[in-house]
């Protein structure tokens, strides 16, 4: 028996698996074993993850039932005290297991811990973005999102076996509804303030996980509240609740282009929470101008003025503060671009920030990187 069982599905990303198993057998804490479950590859999973003479190395075939399905075939095979997932393309920093081992046994009531998770491209270059929220003090704030990666978390046995196995009708999202689980069930989690892991982005995917993640939202949370034994306060929160999940669908469906989804998704958003509009809508504001830094996003300007050309009629507020919005996006884009030497994009982005708010020349720092851009390009 080993005290930590890493359990990783893989399904078609032989030229990925090599890495992530690597990642495990090079961590600091060395107690551990690595369950490798093939969800019914067609490439070379097999041969990439049976090259791996460790004993402590276990490979599991079984015909295609999905990443939950892969996930659950790992737990009934595992034999660890604590149990954590890596999915086959993402990577464990070489801390990761002593970090989170070492929270755990100093803090004997935590049932589970997270740490922080780097977000990496394709090829393995970091993006910058990193999954840094811890969970929320309150577990039915769990409601309004899922904050962790599934791959910078650790659990004891007892409190998987308490919540059960992952839920094979999700097809996403899979994690948030286990993390719900705990949360009802008691399970008292805990957070470490360090990179634990990499989670690897995929550029390719948005569209179909884009489709796919938004149904699996409102499904956890039609799930959860079909419980009629579900607490109070839960109850209590589901408006609030079914608003954030219309947010979060809101950027996916302006960012594939579905224009008129997005509006429905924003207009069902302050329906359900009017206090969205409180102050000029000057939260949600935020909120949307953040949706444009995600690392999604390739040209953040052209995506906010995507989002308030198609706002609805409901969110009269917000559009007044469109051109405020967008000049202030435009002299984020162009300060980010000169750190990174991108002088064509600086320009352009300033040239457009003057169009929506001539306001913004009144920056001098604005203007010197202007002035410096324009000078470099003679």
């Amino acid at each position: 028996m080993s005290t930590v069982s890493v359990i990783i599905p893989a399904y078609n990303q032989g030229n990925y698996l090599g890495a992530c198993v690597k990642s495990v057998l090079d961590q600091t804490y060395r107690d551990f074993e690595i369950i490798i479950v093939d969800d019914g590859s067609t490439d070379n999973t097999c041969e990439v993850a049976t090259q791996f003479s460790n004993p402590r190395v276990r490979y599991i075939y079984q015909d295609n039932r999905g990443l939950s399905g892969a996930r659950n075939t790992g737990i009934r095979n595992a034999t660890g005290t604590y149990i954590t997932y890596l999915d086959s393309d993402d990577l464990f920093l070489p801390q990761k297991l002593e970090i989170l081992i070492e929270k755990l046994e100093s803090e004997p009531d935590l049932g589970f811990v997270a740490g922080q998770a780097v977000l990496i491209d394709e090829n393995g270059q970091k993006i910058g973005d990193i999954f840094d929220a811890p969970p929320p003090s309150d577990p039915v704030d769990l409601l309004l999102g899922n904050p962790l990666h599934v791959g910078s978390v650790l659990l004891r046995r007892e409190w998987q076996e308490r919540a059960g196995f992952f839920d094979e009708t999700l097809r996403s999202y899979e994690d948030w509804d286990l993390w719900l689980r705990l949360a009802l069930a008691g399970c008292k989690m805990g957070w470490v303030d360090r990179p634990v892991s990499l989670y690897r982005f995929h550029r390719a995917q948005m569209t179909r996980h884009g489709n796919q993640m938004t149904a699996a939202t409102f499904a956890v949370l039609d799930k959860i509240y079909s419980d009629s034994d579900l607490p109070e306060a839960w109850r209590a929160l589901k408006d609030r609740a079914y608003s954030s999940a219309h947010l979060r669908a809101a950027p996916q469906a302006y960012r594939e282009g579905f224009f008129e989804q997005g509006k429905i998704h924003m207009d069902a958003a302050v329906r359900l929470d009017p206090d969205l509009k409180a102050n000029q809508a000057e939260a949600l504001a935020k909120r949307i101008s953040g949706w444009a830094d995600y690392a999604k996003i390739d040209r953040p300007l052209n995506y906010l003025e995507n989002v308030y050309a198609h706002l609805p009629e409901s969110l009269a507020e917000l559009q007044k503060r469109r051109r405020a919005e967008l000049g202030q996006k435009a002299l984020q884009v162009a300060f980010r671009s000169y750190a990174q030497g991108n002088l064509p994009a600086t320009r352009s982005a300033i040239w457009q920030g003057i169009r929506y708010n001539p306001g913004i020349l009144a920056d001098r720092g604005l203007l010197s990187i202007f002035a410096r851009s324009l000078i470099a390009q003679e």
